[in-house]
């Protein structure tokens, strides 16, 4: 998963720290941290009042790739550090799913590892089969779905959204509304994706709306990458990864991406230059997808790390994401409680977006293999 990201504040300094008044620092670890590290929920461990003290005594937090403008995750940060006087560091230097296992890796055992991690759905699969993520629930588990949890109980969907196409109509007179319509030679130079599906969810994902747009379905991807393909061979597609920098430039006017990523792109372009970025909900293709949450089981501080997975599943946490422009994984059960933030809520891109249909994590893995041995071939 690479996200695409205003560069910004979060985004500039590669690593971010929040919270200077925290405390607690390296050292051996504590047998308050390593029983977090056994705990399984907040009541396994003590419950949750045992848990923010003990968190707190850690008072450290690490992440990577929760880019300030991503779903809202810089207020999010904030706010947990805010809240509980804990330090984040935050490294924003990449973002993609492979970067972050690959940083639980070769962290292994050091204090610089990852507690936290926010991945696709494929990536957190292979993480738990490899025994990288710990096992735990928070208190809000029963609001969630059992199709939005793994069976290991070590990774749960937290936010999601819907594919939708971006255009700049200051540049583009005409914008596109379908896949199909992104054929048109009028189009020449100006598509791009925000990465490659071979790395990202996100463009992964757009891969499985452009095979629903061209006679494929999640059991066949192949269309999709023949019709990125096509479109790379006519001049349409360009090989520029696009982000808010590209389009506020006018380097990739037109950009296919999550509907969630798009708006706060299209708020800064409004703001920036007064342009619109006119964003549709492709008819021929529509996907809609969820990330995953988890815990590394090698977490330098397992308190923490569950105290923020707590967090985020929250009310408070879940409204954050939703100021972010996603649909969060409670939000049924929040509209329900009247628990949900309505003024976010109005504001979604989509309302109806994570009904979109979702490819199955057979599907993905399958396609997943398939995106990987052809796509270079034949996108170029």
């Amino acid at each position: 998963m690479t996200r695409t990201h205003t560069p910004k504040l979060l985004g500039v300094l590669g690593v971010v720290t929040l919270g200077l008044t925290a405390c607690g620092g390296g050292g051996e670890e504590t047998e308050a941290s390593a029983n977090w590290r056994d705990a399984t929920s907040a009541e396994d461990g003590g419950g949750m009042e045992q848990l923010i003290e003990d968190a707190q005594a850690e008072g450290q937090f690490n992440a990577m790739g929760l880019f300030e403008d991503w779903a809202n995750y810089g207020e999010l940060l904030e706010a947990f550090s805010e809240e509980y006087g804990i330090e984040i560091t935050n490294d924003t230097s990449t973002g993609s799913s492979q970067d972050l296992i690959n940083a639980v890796v070769n962290r292994q055992g050091q204090d610089s590892s990852l507690d936290y991690l926010d991945t696709g759905v494929s990536h957190a699969e292979e993480a738990a089969e490899d025994g990288l993520l710990a096992e735990y629930a928070p208190e809000t588990i029963e609001d969630i779905g059992e199709e939005y949890t793994s069976e290991s109980g070590t990774w749960i969907n937290h936010l999601g959204g819907t594919i939708a196409i971006g255009c700049d109509t200051s540049r583009v007179d005409d914008c596109p509304e379908d896949f199909e319509d992104l054929l048109d030679p009028q189009y020449s130079g100006q598509v791009a994706l925000p990465s490659s599906p071979t790395a990202s969810e996100g463009s992964f994902m757009i891969v499985h709306a452009a095979a629903e747009a061209n006679g494929g379905s999640f059991d066949d991807i192949e269309p999709g990458i023949e019709f990125f393909g096509e479109l790379s061979e006519m001049g349409n597609l360009i090989p520029v990864e696009a982000d808010a920098g590209t389009v506020e430039t006018g380097e990739t006017p037109i950009v296919i991406n999550w509907d969630y990523l798009l708006q706060p792109i299209a708020d800064d372009l409004e703001e920036d230059t007064g342009a619109e970025l006119e964003i549709n909900l492709p008819e021929d293709g529509q996907v809609a997808s969820f990330y995953a949450a988890s815990i590394n089981e090698d977490a330098p501080h397992p308190a923490a790390a569950r105290l923020f997975y707590e967090f985020l599943f929250s009310d408070e946490g879940q409204n954050i994401l939703l100021e972010g422009y996603v649909s969060p994984v409670r939000l049924d059960a929040m509209i329900e409680d009247g628990t949900v933030d309505e003024e976010a809520l109005a504001e979604l891109p989509s309302q109806d977006g994570v009904e979109a249909p979702q490819p199955t994590l057979e599907q993905r893995e399958a396609n997943q293999a398939i995106v990987n041995e052809q796509w270079d071939g034949t996108v170029q």
